[in-house]
């Protein structure tokens, strides 16, 4: 027992001096060090998730990003704004094919590389397929033009040196067989999203097709441009419906699509929710919309104030998401900045990351020892001073998902029942630090992260430490409890401190119906909830065992007290038969 009490006290000790660290100073506990959090949110020792494979930087200075036709130049990427990584999962030739796509919101380029992210092309400028399009579509289409003296505006298309009539006359030309192959195309500007899925194209009433569409959000000109994904050919050019209520400000900033090819839409200037749109542009509705709380007397007094005087007010919510990706299931997963009660300034965190149904509401489980917000231990002082600010999120196939923090540079990882797994990675000068991520994507068990700071893409890893825990992990989401306890023995074995372990194991005992041993482990993991059901379980069977030996002892006492009654009171009749020798 007092041994115990002596690691406990040490344990503490470490812990609080970790903590004071953190408090202090900007560059507090390196994430490559290794550290995550206790159930009392504390931060201790621990191995890192991911590690940054000594070839797993690409920028320009990579021998991966050359090839002989052409190069990326320098000038190409100074603002890259979203990376995205496609797998044909289901190929009709057998050949599994993977694609990485970059853009960069400046030069308005979108590259494309392979899946060890050599350099395939760049684009630009894309064509117009004319046969997808009437005159009116055209019409509506904006694009970029750069002017003599470097200055590049967003004009319609028809806007040309010639009027539109004979801009017109010149694509019914293009249109017929023999006519002008004039070739028209459009530049993007500001490109801040890329997306490829299958696109569904109704043949007629009973027949749809799917059709392999590359999306961008060329959010300065208010319009998402689907390409042809083998072609690069424009096929389709979606604005804001007319007359909705964001068609003045529509800035479509990242977006994804569900398996019926309906849109969601992160819009800079929208703040009632997410945008969900169908596949051929129309206006659905809202989702996610994430209002701050108010108090009985702020909302009393916003109903009883005019139009003219709520519209001088600050807006009572939350401000715009700022990245989404979504799973195999139709499931939204989020990230925003925590909401901020312009009234009371008091700052709510817990619903920094959400996963949203079709019905808009959020379904993220946070049974873990903290809701999911990166840090815990919150900077004081210094240029990184306040939480985790996350700026993009990705999500695998059995509920794992990874979430990057701009703010320190560090990835977070966490289970579908919302427990940190652990910190990877860390903000620092040199290259192979993240310095400013805007986006992240599973490539398999590793992670890309696409480094605006560096201007690079950085391949991580997976330690051994977290392929034990993820596979432990991937056992347990599909109810595989005995492969998830052998898993979870070995994380325990690598860090006896790693509390979750003893809750996994414990979880598996349980499910046996060991409950007395399930306890123990759950009380190692302080997992109070667990411990609760497994005591109840531990008692109902301690019950169940000894319950008909203390029911018959019971009968057998309450007979034996009646008839000791029973004599005694006949004695008390007949007390001259006392001592009487027969």
């Amino acid at each position: 027992m007092r041994n115990k009490m002596i690691k406990k006290l040490i344990k503490g000790v470490f812990a609080g001096a970790l903590a004071c660290c953190c408090l202090l100073t900007a560059t507090n506990v390196e994430a490559k060090s290794g550290y995550i959090y206790d159930s009392n949110n504390k931060p201790i020792q621990s191995s890192v998730g991911f590690v940054l494979n000594t070839e797993g930087v690409y920028n320009i200075n990579s021998e991966a990003w050359k090839n002989g036709k052409e190069s990326i130049a320098a000038s190409d990427i100074t603002l890259m704004t979203d990376l995205f990584v496609y797998q044909d999962k289901n190929p009709e030739d057998g050949i599994s094919e993977e694609r990485i796509y970059i853009v960069d919101g400046s030069s308005n380029y979108l590259f494309t590389f392979d899946k060890n992210l050599n350099f395939i092309s760049k684009q630009n400028k894309f064509i117009l397929d004319l046969d997808e399009f009437d005159n009116n579509e055209l019409g509506k289409i904006n694009t970029n033009v750069e002017s003599s003296n470097g200055v590049s505006t967003t004009k319609k298309l028809e806007v040309s040196e010639t009027d539109a009539a004979t801009f017109y006359q010149k694509v019914e030309a293009a249109r017929k067989p023999n006519g002008d192959k004039e070739q028209f195309s459009i530049k993007c500007k500001g490109l801040s999203c890329v997306y490829r899925a299958l696109k569904p194209v109704k043949i007629s009433e009973s027949v749809t097709e799917y059709r392999d569409v590359i999306y961008l959000c060329d959010k300065d000109q208010a319009q998402i441009v689907l390409l042809d994904a083998e072609s690069y050919k424009v096929i389709q050019v979606i604005s804001a419906p007319e007359k909705s209520d964001f068609e003045q400000k529509f800035a479509p900033l990242k977006m994804v699509t569900d398996t019926s090819g309906r849109m969601y839409v992160i819009s800079e200037n929208v703040f009632e929710g997410i945008i969900l749109m169908n596949y051929d542009g129309s206006f659905m509705r809202y989702v996610g919309v994430n209002y701050t709380t108010l108090t009985f007397w702020q909302a009393l007094t916003r109903n009883l104030k005019t139009e003219e005087q709520l519209a001088q007010e600050t807006q009572i919510i939350q401000t715009r998401f700022d990245n989404l990706t979504i799973d195999e299931d139709n499931f939204l997963y989020t990230v925003a900045r925590p909401t901020t009660n312009p009234i009371t300034e008091l700052v709510d965190d817990t619903t920094m990351v959400k996963k949203i149904n079709q019905t808009g509401k959020d379904i993220l489980i946070r049974n873990g020892y903290a809701n999911p917000k990166g840090d815990l231990v919150t900077i004081l002082t210094g240029d990184n001073k306040g939480g985790s600010v996350f700026s993009g999120i990705t999500v695998n196939e059995f509920g794992l998902y990874t979430v990057a923090d701009s703010n320190m540079g560090r990835l977070f990882t966490y289970d579908s029942e919302g427990n940190l797994l652990y910190i990877s990675a860390g903000k620092g000068a040199e290259q192979t630090d993240i310095k400013n991520p805007v986006a992240v994507r599973y490539q398999g068990d590793n992670i890309l992260v696409l480094d605006q700071g560096n201007f690079a893409v950085l391949r991580y890893e997976l330690t051994d430490f977290a392929k034990s825990i993820n596979t432990a992990t991937k056992y347990q989401f599909y109810g595989d409890t005995e492969n998830a306890a052998k898993e979870w023995s070995n994380v325990i074995a690598i860090n006896p401190n790693y509390q979750l372990a003893y809750v996994g194991v414990g979880k598996t005992l349980h499910e046996e119906g060991r409950y007395q041993e399930a306890m123990s482990y759950f009380e190692l993991g302080d997992n109070p909830a667990y411990y609760s059901r497994a005591y109840k379980k531990y008692r109902d069977e301690i019950i169940k065992k000894y319950f008909p030996y203390v029911l018959y002892g019971g009968v057998a006492l309450v007979v034996v007290l009646l008839g000791y009654k029973i004599v005694k009171k006949a004695k008390r009749r007949n007390p001259d038969e006392e001592g009487e020798v027969i």
